[in-house]
């Protein structure tokens, strides 16, 4: 069973992160998780496509989100739920940020975002910090 943290004060702001994405970056992603696709990696492949550019992985932009929560909640985190949902491609050499902001302390929800610097969302969705409990 889970308990929504009640005690616990929480932030109301996550810690933001960003990153310049790049050719070179996206190499280094696609190297760490074993993802060439094309779209990432080619631009003459990527502008025959209907993105007309390579577009960074989605999993590049969760993994900051990711670093968002733990520079936020420290590593390992507390229990945690995340809900998130890919808005928009992004394209290769953009910079992206990750955040997020604490919608209803009761429950422990934040609202949390990739965005670029532009403020055009890429994911979005919910985050909840909660505490498992043995008993009921």
């Amino acid at each position: 069973m889970t308990q929504t943290i009640q005690k616990t004060v929480l932030p109301p702001e996550l810690v933001t992160r960003e990153l310049k994405t790049g050719p070179v970056s996206t190499r280094k992603y696609a190297e760490l998780t074993t993802d060439f696709n094309p779209i990432h990696m080619d631009p003459v492949f990527a502008a025959g496509t209907s993105f007309g550019q390579p577009i960074i992985h989605g999993t590049m932009g969760l993994n900051l989100l990711v670093d968002t929560i733990e520079a936020t909640f420290g590593d390992p985190a507390p229990g945690l739920e995340i809900d998130v949902r890919f808005i928009r491609p992004v394209p290769v050499g953009t910079t992206i940020r990750a955040g997020g902001s604490l919608r209803k302390a009761s429950t422990g929800t934040y609202d949390v975002f990739v965005e670029t610097a532009a403020g055009e969302r890429a994911v979005e969705g919910t985050l909840r910090v909660v505490t498992t409990s043995a008993s009921s």
